[in-house]
């Protein structure tokens, strides 16, 4: 089990942000529905692939109209576009 709180502070000073927006974002209620179905790989790598709180929040948002694997949707919808993943996240709006 991840510890999200301890992903929250490294995730906002890595990117300079405040850890409160984070943590929120973590504990928000869309976010724990997300990934109740990921691997805590996936959830690693979604959160670095995420320059921003923000980020994160339209990745959660884009996710919740995806029945499969929020992972797998991510990773296809990526290559869908010809993007890594960090490229993709970043062009989300």
């Amino acid at each position: 089990m991840l510890d999200l709180d301890s992903l929250a502070e490294k995730r906002a000073k890595s990117v300079n942000e405040q850890e409160d927006k984070w943590r929120s974002t973590l504990w928000s209620e869309n976010f724990q529905k997300l990934v109740k179905n990921m691997s805590d790989g996936e959830i690693e790598e979604l959160l670095q692939s995420c320059p921003s709180v923000a980020h994160l929040e339209r990745v959660v948002h884009f996710l919740k109209t995806h029945e499969d694997s929020p992972f797998a949707s991510l990773q296809n919808a990526a290559r869908e576009g010809g993007l890594s993943l960090v490229d993709w996240i970043r062009k989300l709006q």
